[in-house]
């Protein structure tokens, strides 16, 4: 009894906090221009998602330098987006939409993630790397 009463408490605070995140994210995503909300987005956003924020951070910083509307168009005519640089080629599934909202684009980061396709971010590994090791 008192077992069951303890799961549903823990249960009901799990998603108090989910829910006390997901405000935080909306506040953080109207200061898009401010680089430490974005890192702080990031980090509750892999906290969720169950990636190590260091590394979602980092490969922000080194992708778009933490700026959610950062876009390169490639010499092929292809546009890296947001802040991993979802590029449109190869990536068409990400909407543009998808690509500039910073909460969506760190979830797509996560799933890509725990897919074992950290090698999509091969070409900023080096300096991502660094920023791990300098902690």
């Amino acid at each position: 009894m008192i077992q069951s009463l303890l799961e549903k408490i823990i249960d009901i605070l799990k998603k108090l906090i989910f829910c006390y995140q997901a405000l935080i994210i909306l506040e953080l995503k109207k200061r898009r221009h401010d680089r430490d909300a974005m890192k702080r987005l990031i980090e509750i956003v892999c906290e969720q998602e169950g990636v190590d924020k260091k590394l979602g951070v980092a490969v922000a910083i080194c992708e778009s330098n933490l700026n959610p509307d950062a876009k390169n168009v490639n010499p092929d005519g292809s546009v890296d987006r947001g802040l991993y640089q979802w590029n449109n080629f190869w990536h068409p599934e990400v909407s543009d939409e998808e690509a500039f909202d910073p909460e969506i684009s760190c979830r797509l980061f996560c799933k890509a993630v725990k897919q074992g396709h950290l090698s999509w971010w091969k070409s900023s590994r080096p300096c991502w790397e660094k920023y791990l090791k300098e902690g």
